[in-house]
């Protein structure tokens, strides 16, 4: 059913939700004007949400009237929602160790819609490394840990997925589709799968599937990333690859 004919949709709802949605990870404050060109919505409509926004705590404003930033109470709900994830929890000293022994980074993710966003994200101590974090959100069908998360789900759920897919590539769906099958077989075959510069140029990648850790918990993936210049491709399946298994076995194990 589509939204506009659903009863229980609350739009003003769900347009509040797509401005907070709009803020990135690392930027700066958001005017008004550009709220309403990423959001699509109307400047008025997005005036009138972003003052009840900034009234409730989840946007403050740098001035009267904007721009706006992320507020407090947004705050407190990421930390309830990351503290109902046991797995993170398991998962982050082991991955500590992986990014400092390996000399890569090291994240967890789950999906959300046709992407994964961060979990849980290490880096080692190089001078150069990978810059993602905490809730950072990457592309489903181009990366490591996307394509991991997919090739280690039943078919039923993975049939449940490619319509979101199909949706967002459009026209070039085909193709990606195409390299995702591949990606599921090279899972099947070596445990792992890859993404070398396919989704940066200059980001090598493998990832592994993590299965749910606890009844009623989502499925998730690890990633393990390092730069090109430091990691080829032989570098990331002969060595990278192998320990970032092992890691999955030390996760997979654990029951809280």
């Amino acid at each position: 059913m589509q939204q506009q004919e659903d009863r229980q949709f609350v739009t003003a709802l769900a347009r509040g939700l797509e401005v907070l949605a709009a803020f990135r990870p690392g930027e700066g404050a958001l005017s008004n004007q550009e709220l309403a060109r990423r959001t699509g919505l109307p400047k008025s409509t997005v005036s009138r949400l972003s003052y009840t926004l900034t009234r409730l705590g989840y946007l403050q404003p740098e001035s009267d009237g904007g721009p706006y930033r992320l507020g407090l109470a947004l705050l407190a709900l990421g930390t309830a929602a990351l503290a109902g994830y046991d797995a993170r929890a398991a998962a982050a000293p082991l991955m500590r160790e992986f990014a400092l022994a390996n000399n890569v980074s090291v994240s967890l993710a789950l999906r959300d819609g046709s992407d994964m966003v961060y979990l849980e994200s290490c880096r080692s101590q190089a001078r150069v490394s990978v810059q993602l974090f905490t809730g950072s959100r990457v592309p489903l069908a181009t990366t490591a840990i996307g394509r991991a998360y997919f090739a280690g789900l039943p078919p039923l759920e993975q049939q449940a997925v490619l319509p979101l897919l199909a949706e967002r590539y459009g026209a070039g769906w085909p193709a990606l589709e195409a390299r995702l099958r591949q990606a599921c077989a090279d899972y099947q075959a070596d445990g792992y799968t890859a993404s070398f510069g396919e989704y940066e140029p200059d980001v090598m990648a493998v990832g592994a599937h993590l299965p749910a850790l606890l009844p009623g918990q989502p499925a998730m993936a690890l990633n393990a990333s390092g730069p090109a210049f430091a990691f080829d491709e032989a570098a990331m399946r002969q060595r990278v690859a192998p320990a970032l298994l092992a890691l999955r076995q030390r996760i997979a194990p654990i029951r809280l």
